[in-house]
């Protein structure tokens, strides 16, 4: 036995490492053990005391333009992305992706979760950009037990619609632990694992929601299961890792795609999803290679979900060819030594109306940018000495003039893309701080919801038909309205045609 072990892990270390990327939905700062959140994650706790915590790793507010600056390593609005994706919409198809520089480097290349960078036609599947196996959903927000968004079945394996029982995130885990297992050892792989836990629709199975059973808030109490079966999901995963005798030989890295919205905790952190304030920016994160990320450190390197492709590329000696140069740099010198050194560029993070920049000591938020915005409030400069005032409570812009000029100046290119972006029909104004429900909302958390459309989402408890707050198939709870979609279409005979089936093929 132990023989046979040792020859599994000799062969691992002669094998190039391995790429497993973990990616929660609306998860706030203050979701995780390591955070003091109230919910049970064991397994994300131990994963940020064997790896190094990412403590100022920024995202963008919204999940499409966070997954497009991932896989792009590019400012998401370069490729017209400034708010979820809409379904007459795709990621640009002009760069290759970075699970693409993997797969051409000799990587098996695997996803599972969500999509949503676009249906519009069969070549913007992923498994037709870049991934060898593919599963799950194409859009936002599915039923976690019918894999619908209505009646219309939003689930496939290999861009072909696939009829499973189970809970999602249950699903999404044991997916990449089977294909971590029964991979072709010799051929090392990468694996993105996009998680919709825990966005809406709030459900979880109910035996989860029980253990929250102290918790009053109906929709906190469903959240905070949710999030532990996320662990469950992710700690099956890194079973999978150990199990192969691969840890050694193998970069994780967690981190939640945007902050929460109203039944999550961003902390104290400013805002929320939809915001480029701290809570819907910063997000919790850890990096994990054992003998080559410094173990049960705290870095406090400021980096960007954009960052994330030139590192890789450093890393890993990928090769790929960029029309457009990254946005993002490479922090794998970072990463290494646990040291803190002043970044090469600025930060920039934006969404359809607003933007901030991240520039050493300073951070500077310019809200209501779009012209193209009808009754939109008028525009604010804030700066904010962000080590000092990581809430975002003292607007200093009168003080340090020079300061905002400069950021806005050597940024004007990228803010003009935001000034010029396709109009809104609603927008929200700016609130106040903390979000649009008063200094915390609802529960006790911050700010207020917005949903993945960027409206306000569902609040209060119950679902659709008073459907149970945990669910089994066909069960709701809170939010659970946020999967319901138009009537699904339909052939000739009165079938459903499902999500996958109705592309356009031609």
């Amino acid at each position: 036995m132990f023989t046979c072990l040792a020859s599994v892990v000799a062969f691992a270390a002669q094998t190039p490492p391995n790429v497993v990327l973990l990616v929660s939905d609306d998860q706030g700062w203050g979701d995780v053990g390591f955070h003091g959140g109230e919910m049970n994650t064991p397994h994300l706790d131990q994963l940020a005391k064997d790896g190094m915590e990412l403590n100022r790793f920024y995202t963008y507010p919204i999940c499409s333009p966070t997954r497009a600056s991932l896989l792009t390593g590019h400012i998401s609005m370069r490729h017209g992305i400034f708010s979820p994706i809409s379904a007459n919409h795709t990621l640009t198809h002009d760069e290759p992706l970075m699970n693409q520089a993997f797969k051409d480097a000799g990587y098996m290349t695997m996803t599972a979760g969500k999509w949503h960078l676009g249906m519009t036609h069969v070549r913007d599947l992923p498994i037709n950009r870049g991934f060898d196996h593919t599963y799950g959903s194409l859009r936002a927000g599915p039923d976690y037990w019918t894999h619908s968004r209505g009646e219309q079945k939003d689930w496939a394996r290999d861009g072909k619609t696939v009829f499973e029982n189970g809970y999602i995130t249950d699903l999404f885990g044991n997916e990449i632990s089977r294909l971590i297992r029964e991979r072709d050892p010799a051929k090392p792989f990468f694996a993105y694992v996009a998680f919709t836990a825990p966005h809406t629709p709030i459900q979880a199975p109910q035996e989860y929601v029980d253990k929250y059973a102290h918790i009053e808030d109906e929709n906190r109490r469903v959240y905070c299961a949710m999030v532990e079966v996320l662990d469950v999901a992710i700690g099956n995963i890194l079973r999978a890792i150990d199990d192969e005798g691969i840890r050694d030989n193998t970069l994780v890295l967690f981190f939640s795609d945007n902050g929460a919205s109203t039944v999550g905790d961003n902390a104290d952190f400013r805002g929320q999803k939809g915001r480029v304030y701290e809570g819907g920016t910063r997000m919790p994160a850890v990096a994990r290679w054992p003998g080559v990320i410094p173990s049960g450190t705290v870095s406090d390197q400021p980096m960007v979900v954009y960052d994330l492709y030139p590192t890789f590329v450093e890393a890993f000696g990928l090769r790929p060819e960029m029309n457009t140069p990254f946005d993002g740099e490479s922090v794998w010198d970072a990463l290494q030594s646990g040291k803190t050194r002043p970044r090469k560029t600025d930060i920039f993070i934006g969404n359809s109306n607003d933007y901030s920049v991240h520039r050493g000591e300073y951070k500077l938020v310019h809200s209501s940018v779009n012209e193209n915005t009808p009754n939109a409030p008028p525009e604010l400069i804030e700066l904010f000495k962000i080590y000092e005032d990581p809430n975002e409570t003292t607007n200093v812009a009168d003080q340090y003039p020079d300061v905002v000029k400069a950021m806005i100046d050597d940024n004007a290119e990228v803010a003009a893309l935001i000034r010029n972006a396709p109009a809104r029909e609603s927008r929200r104004g700016r609130g106040p701080r903390g979000g649009g429900a008063g200094p915390r909302g609802p529960g006790g958390r911050p700010g207020a919801e917005v949903s993945e459309a960027g409206g306000r989402g569902p609040r209060g408890p119950g679902g659709p038909a008073g459907r149970p707050a945990g669910g089994r198939p066909g069960g709701g709870g809170p939010g659970a309205s946020a999967a319901a979609g138009p009537p699904a279409p339909r052939d000739a005979d009165g079938n459903i045609i499902h999500l996958h089936e109705t592309l356009l093929r031609e």
